[in-house]
C-alpha cells in the first residue's frame, strides 16, 4: 500500500510518500514541497494544481493522509491552507484521510527526514498503522 501524507504550513504543502516495508519502518519513496505562490491569483491556483496532479500521477498513492488542520481557534488553517487543501480533495485519485495533530504526535519521527517533514511523515505512518 502506498501512502501520501501530506502537511500544508503557511503557503506550503509537504509530503511524503511511504510504501509498506517488509520489516518494522515502511520505505519512504519520496518527499518533498510544493508552493502556492499568490493565494489570490488564478494562474498560481493552476500552477499548483498542475503541481499536485503531477504528484499525484506519478505517486500513484491507495491513500492520501493529511494533517488536520482546525478552522476555529488559534491554531487555526490559514487561507492559503485551505485553499491548498481544497485543490488536494478535488483532485485526489483516491480515498483521503485526515489525521489528527494529537494521533501525529504519538508517531516516531523518521530520521532520514529533515524536521519540516515530520509530520507529512507521521501522517502517513499513522494512515499505514490504520490499515
Amino acid at each position: 500500500m502506498r501512502i501520501l501524507g501530506i502537511e500544508f504550513a503557511s503557503s506550503q504543502m509537504t509530503y511524503v510518500l511511504l510504501e509498506d516495508a517488509i520489516g518494522d519502518q515502511p520505505s519512504i519513496k519520496a518527499s518533498n514541497r510544493v508552493s502556492l505562490g499568490d493565494t489570490r491569483s488564478r494562474d498560481a491556483l493552476r500552477a499548483f494544481q498542475t503541481a499536485v496532479l503531477t504528484l499525484f500521477n506519478n505517486a500513484a498513492p491507495d491513500l492520501v493522509a493529511i494533517k488536520d488542520k482546525p478552522e476555529k481557534g488559534t491554531l487555526r488553517a490559514g487561507a492559503a491552507a485551505l485553499k491548498m487543501e481544497g485543490v488536494v480533495l478535488a483532485n485526489a485519485p483516491c480515498a483521503t484521510k485526515f489525521i489528527s495533530g494529537a494521533r501525529i504526535n504519538k508517531c516516531a519521527p523518521s530520521s532520514e527526514l529533515h524536521s519540516y517533514q515530520q509530520a507529512a511523515f507521521k501522517a502517513a505512518a499513522a494512515a499505514l498503522e490504520d490499515q
